[in-house]
């Protein structure tokens, strides 16, 4: 009775006020009675939840009250005591009602992304980057711990649009560098009303602890620094052919110009965008580099300007290799703008002398070999062996460096700083550290990580492993390119390749493998390479000769360019577990990684809210798989969805709880599982594979029984619409209209439940409309 009475006295005598506010260290809670709501915010990052209701929103408060760090409420109706209390990054809510709900409105916008954050309970891994740093230049590797997640180890989750799922209970907000985690007991729901908001559920068992996460890619994660990645410039990642991987320094102009001529012909219309020359346009007769003074033009006999001329004659961007770090053209004019080591040597950055950006005259070089190369009309740039050369090789002499006393890292982004201000925020810069730190964040537009590719399955596992470890930077603080072009060549024998390539590239292939497994990929690989590339939303990169594919893997790269705004859901690194020559010592059956079985791509886009799932089977024998649809994708239990199998283009069915797939050995099968909605709707279409890219809006009139929608296809290339028939629903009348009226033929196929819409693809967007009668008895 006296804990009754004093509930009953303290809710009479406080009764008027209307609002308490609580500010403690970076917390702010503002209670307010009459509207039985409370707000909380954080100093990193602002407001964390709002409309906070206890109890369901059921019963009412008496008024709350503040004690040092905490604010009690207590409720009537039901009747039950409810205390938050803050310490510094941490947020705990107690309650007496065992299991007891409290419901709030989350913002997360378009920078508020959801995130499963790092579970530091979990397996441990090492997020590294090569070892080039340790092998070309004598220095140490850079290593950072990381975590596998304890729950779905196994699958990879991205997002496309304002997404929500059961398995994600974490924010992070992109311009702070701030996470938050709501913890196991919470559910963030997309609000059906507000798609920057997420409707959060709280289960109370005792208590919940909400936490805020400052400075979470730079001290949680190990980046040495963070900002929020500016996609205005370069909405998505980019679409990239580089010569290195097929040609090497043998590279000629004429290569070049056969494979953008075919880039232009095929893939322009799907997005593509630049062509990358690499190493072999400039090297001196001591084969060192002096960029734009030493073009040879024995190889390139019409100069770099019409080379790029004739490359945007075609529609596309012109991108070159280089090493700012390095430059050999003043060795003997200029002899003290080099890096030395303690014997005077210069020291040597892919074997060039190395400039001291210290000195401003070396630094100004280097501003001018940018700046002659963008007025040449270079747009996309892959600076290699770029990073803080004095800080990283043992073997400098900083006693030697024109600044006697600098700060190395603030020196190198002072130089990078130059370079952007030079060519300035339009032009896409790559930066290839050499295994140190990614000391340029905010400069570079992307960073290639991992080690070189090379021309079959195997010497696409650097590609997997870049995705795997470094997927967590990609669009929030840098792009990733996974490496310098995938190979989707056909199958042919290291004799083939001899009379085919350079004897570069095979020899080089040689120092990777043993024994050699050949040249090329299955089509099952050359599948699992493109889906890798079109789900993560990372860089695509080609570097096949181009020409010589066949139109069953020119299908695939239709099928997921371009690039889609992608965003990372699992924001944490999987680990590195890749090396030069892996497959001298092991086989991809005997390969033991933390590579996905699973990528989960999040939907919610004008093409409806529902999941890409890639399933992928990494071994040389068939295998069969169970999915449980809530474990593993956070579906919802007894719902059914309805499944589109991509690659295969064809409706699977109706599937309840489980989803059982056969997988060929080294393929990825892609199903799209939307749920049903008890009427006819688009499943899937022919153009991408996320089924987002080309939809511009879907809709239902239920009036009329009429599935409406309007699409952009490319001229000439026949596009489908899949569109699942629920039973007792018949299509009677088909409409393809372009913007402005005319008609344009579309052929259609009903087989059970699958529907399929097709029409040639046109130049401007289309609108169509599908209209249903309901059998007799419906």
């Amino acid at each position: 009775m006296r804990g009754l009475s004093l509930f009953l006295c303290l809710g009479a005598g406080l009764l008027n006020a209307q609002q308490v506010s609580l500010q403690s260290g970076a917390w702010t809670i503002i209670a307010d009675q009459a509207r039985a709501e409370l707000t909380i915010t954080h100093a990193a990052v602002g407001v964390v939840m709002r409309n906070v209701r206890l109890n369901s929103g059921r019963g009412r408060w008496l008024l709350p009250k503040t004690a040092g760090n905490r604010i009690t409420i207590l409720t009537e109706q039901p009747r039950t005591a409810w205390e938050f209390e803050v310490d510094r990054n941490t947020l705990k809510i107690s309650t007496t009602e065992a299991g007891a709900l409290a419901t709030a409105t989350v913002p997360a916008g378009a920078d508020r992304v959801v995130a499963r954050l790092l579970d530091p309970q979990g397996p441990p891994v090492d997020w590294t980057l090569t070892a080039e740093v340790a092998h070309g230049y004598g220095g140490s590797e850079t290593h950072n711990p990381s975590f596998l997640p304890r729950r779905n180890a196994d699958v990879m989750y991205f997002s496309l649009g304002n997404v929500s799922s059961p398995l994600f209970r974490g924010l992070f907000d992109r311009g702070t560098d701030t996470a938050i985690d709501f913890g196991d007991s919470s559910v963030l729901e997309r609000s059906a009303k507000d798609r920057e908001s997420l409707n959060a559920r709280i289960r109370v068992q005792g208590s919940a602890v909400v936490r805020v996460v400052p400075d979470y890619f730079t001290k949680t994660l190990g980046l040495p620094y963070y900002a929020k990645f500016d996609d205005s410039h370069f909405p998505t990642a980019p679409m990239v052919w580089s010569s290195w991987t097929s040609y090497y320094e043998a590279v000629r102009e004429d290569d070049i110009v056969r494979n953008a001529e075919w880039l232009a012909a095929h893939l322009k219309p799907y997005g593509f965008q630049y062509v990358q020359l690499d190493d072999g346009y400039d090297r001196d007769e001591r084969g060192q580099h002096r960029w734009i003074e030493n073009w040879d033009r024995r190889k390139f006999p019409h100069g770099p300007e019409w080379l790029t001329a004739f490359i945007r004659s075609k529609g596309l961007r012109a991108g070159i290799w280089l090493v700012p770090n390095a430059y050999a053209g003043a060795v003997e004019r200029r002899p003290d703008w080099y890096v030395r080591d303690k014997q005077g040597r210069m020291l040597l950055d892919y074997a060039t002398p190395t400039l001291d950006s210290s000195h401003p005259d070396a630094l100004a070089q280097v501003v001018h070999i940018l700046d002659t190369l963008d007025k040449w009309g270079f747009d996309y740039y892959k600076f290699d062996g770029e990073h803080a050369f004095p800080k990283y090789v043992p073997a400098v002499d900083r006693a030697k460096l024109y600044d006697k006393n600098p700060d190395l890292l603030a020196l190198y982004r002072h130089r990078l700083e130059a370079i952007r201000k030079t060519i300035g925020p339009d032009r896409f810069i790559e930066g290839c550290p050499a295994g140190t730190p990614l000391n340029g964040i905010g400069y570079f537009n992307s960073y290639f990580t991992g080690d070189d590719l090379y021309n079959n399955w195997q010497g696409m596992y650097p590609l997997f492993s870049s995705i795997n470890a470094n997927a967590f930077l990609n669009h929030l603080a840098v792009y990733v390119m996974p490496g310098e072009g995938i190979e989707l060549g056909l199958p042919m024998t290291v004799e083939e390749a001899l009379r085919k390539r350079p004897k570069v590239v095979v020899d080089t292939a040689r120092t990777r493998e043993d024994p050699m497994i050949g040249f090329g990929v299955s089509d099952a690989e050359a599948r699992t390479v493109v889906t890798y590339v079109a789900l993560t939303g990372v860089a695509y990169p080609l570097a096949s000769v181009m020409p010589e594919l066949p139109e069953q893997r020119i299908k695939l790269l239709k099928a997921t360019m371009p690039t889609m705004p992608v965003m990372p859901a699992d924001l944490f690194s999987r680990g590195t577990d890749m090396t030069w020559d892996k497959f001298k010592h092991t086989q991809p059956d005997f390969y033991i990684h933390n590579y996905p079985e699973i990528l989960d791509l999040k939907v919610n886009a004008a093409s409806g809210v529902y999941d890409v799932v890639g399933f992928t089977n990494w071994r040389s024998r068939k295998t069969t798989r169970q999915i449980d649809l809530r474990e593993k994708l956070g579906l919802e239990s007894n719902r059914r969805y309805v499944a589109f199998d991509f690659w295969n283009q064809r409706v699977l069915g109706v599937f309840e709880n489980r989803l059982d797939i056969e997988i060929d050995p080294h393929d990825t099968r892609v199903i799209l599982l939307h749920p049903t909605l008890d009427r006819p709707q688009l499943v899937g279409n022919s153009r991408h594979i996320s089924g987002a890219k080309s939809v511009l809006a879907v809709s239902w009139d239920a009036a009329s029984n009429t599935l409406r929608g309007s699409a952009e296809s490319v001229p000439g290339d026949p596009y489908t619409l899949w569109v699942y028939v629920p039973g007792g629903a018949n299509p009677s009348a088909v409409h393809v209209k372009l913007r402005g009226g005319s008609e344009v033929a579309a052929e259609r196929s009903l087989s059970g439940n699958a529907m399929s819409v097709t029409f040639p693809g046109q130049a401007q967007p289309v609108d169509w409309e599908i209209t249903f009668t309901r059998a007799a008895g419906n």
